[in-house]
Formats: C-alpha cells, structure tokens, sequence
C-alpha cells in the first residue's frame, strides 16, 4: 500500500515537472521570438520589404543595398525593380522569404499575423503603419532608429512635417472635393468609382491641402453609384489614374467619359482633373508629391489660395 502510494506520489510529481519544463520551454521560445523581432536591425542589416510604400521607405533611408527581396509590386525607385520578388499582400512566398535569409522584414500593420509565421522561422520584423500621414511620418523614424539612419530619418521627417505645416496654414479653399481612387477605364462612361472616404490618407491630403471631402459618409474606400454622384455634387472631381492606363487609354478619353455626368458642377464648370502616376496610390514619403499636386490645384483653379 505504501510503495502504491509513493509510486503514484511519483508519477504526479513527474508529471508536474514535465509541466514546468514544456511551460519553460515556451515562455523562453517566445522570448526568444520576442528578442529577434526586437533586436534583428543595425547598420548592416539584410532586408526584405513586404509592400511598396514600406520598401519606398527603406529606399529614401539609403538602404537599399540591405534590401535582399521586395513586393512583386514595388516599382520604385528604379533599383527596386532588380531585387528578387517575395509575392504581394495576398500571394506571399515565404519559401523564397526563407531563402533570401533576411534578418529584418518590413511589413504593414494589416500584416501582423504574417509578421508572426516569420519571428517564428527565426527572422527579425518590423512593423509600419503607412495608413495615415503621421504613420508614414512615424515609419520613417522607426526604419531610421532600427538599421541606424537617425540622422537621415530626422532630416527627412523634418522636411516633410515643414511641408505639411506650410500647407495647413493656408486654411480652407471652400472647395468640396471628390477624389476618385479607383474606376472601370476606358468604357466611354463613368462606373464603379471607388472614392477616397472616412479613412486612408487620401482624404488626409485633401484636409492638409485645405479641400473638403465631398463624400461625407463612414466608409473608408466607397463605391458610389451614379446617383450617390449626383447627390453629392462636388464642385471639383480628381481622378486617380496609373501610368498605365493613361498610357493606354489616353488623358483625353479618360476626361471625355465623365461627360457622360454632365449633371455634375464639376463637369459643367470645366473642373475635372486627371492625377496621373503611380506614386499617387502609394502611402509612402512621396505623398508629398500628391500634397505638392493638390495645392498646385488649388492656386490654379480649385478654390484660391
């Protein structure tokens, strides 16, 4: 009965310790884990940039011979073109991720359960926020601080907040504004307008340029039917439109269909304007390209500066 008793008193008590063991095993793998995605970084680091507006960053920061692997959608700058592609947002490869060996991958917030598959294969992440003017602003600092380019990080940070001040203090332009992110082109008519709305920093540069959104709605990225058009009767129209097709289609189609709105002021009033160039749909340090634009806009005939 005792030697039943200090057998089961035993086999508890292994028990226990093989808990204790596995709950130790964990807490030091996800400190582990913890420990490179904090300290995977430096001067020399190797990089892979997960999106676009991240690598453009990374670029600016000059770093781009640590850059090892980019977006299958990264056009920019030029050098970024020749570097090996790791898929897109929806289309990652990681097996190509893994051998590229990174020590740090760049990603957007919107990709944190990616960010974890990759702590988990031993690689360093870092995560940016490129949906809003200030996150862009803050990703410069941290993409500074991580691969040691504070001092550039700064210099850029700076120049572009001046740049931002400069165009809030003009004031409002009276102007309501609708900015077409997104349509079907080349139909001869207008369909499937997709509009910068309540989020995103699209609508955050027509507030800094001093322009009033005209969709007054809660969605982030709207697709407005032809009355939704009529009833918001903006005074001024943008459409956003790659390279590509203006290239293929031509700026004077892409204008001419939205005589098919002839109700809208905006077409009436001579008041549509083409935004033309890729850079425009990237949430990078460049959206002080499109902030440059919007207030050459203004000056020029879209609410006085």
């Amino acid at each position: 009965m005792v030697a039943g008793e200090n057998e089961g008193g035993w086999c508890m008590l292994k028990r226990v310790i093989l808990g204790l063991l596995a709950l130790s095993l964990f807490v030091v793998s996800y400190h582990l884990r913890q420990q490179r995605s904090v300290s995977g970084g430096g001067a020399d680091a190797t990089i892979v940039c997960m999106a676009p507006s991240s690598g453009e960053v990374v670029f600016a920061l000059g770093l781009g011979d640590q850059v090892v692997g980019v977006s299958s959608f990264a056009k920019y700058p030029k050098e970024a073109l020749a570097k090996p592609k790791v898929g897109g947002y929806l289309d990652v490869d990681l097996e190509a991720i893994v051998r590229l060996k990174p020590q740090v991958v760049v990603l957007l917030k919107e990709q944190a359960d990616l960010a974890e598959q990759i702590e988990g294969l031993g690689m360093g992440t870092l995560l940016v926020d490129h949906m809003s003017v200030e996150g862009i602003l803050d990703s410069i600092t941290k993409v500074g601080e991580r691969f040691d380019r504070v001092d550039e990080a700064g210099s850029m940070r700076k120049e572009l907040e001046a740049a931002v001040r400069s165009a809030r203090a003009l004031g409002s332009s009276g102007k309501r504004v609708l900015m077409s992110i997104g349509r079907e082109h080349g139909s001869g008519k207008i369909k499937g307008v997709v509009a910068a709305g309540a989020g995103g920093y699209h609508q955050e540069l027509l507030d800094i340029a001093g322009f009033t959104n005209a969709y007054e709605g809660e969605e982030n990225f709207p697709q407005l039917s032809r009355e939704h058009l009529v009833r918001m009767n903006p005074d001024i129209i943008i459409d956003m439109v790659n390279q590509e097709d203006a290239d293929r289609i031509g700026v004077e189609k892409l204008l001419s269909e939205w005589q098919s709105n002839d109700t809208l002021d905006a077409v009436r009033n001579g008041r549509v304007y083409l935004l033309v160039g890729d850079k425009h749909f990237v949430p990078g340090p460049r959206f002080i390209d499109t902030l440059e634009w919007l207030l050459e806009l203004r000056k020029q005939g879209g609410g006085g500066v």
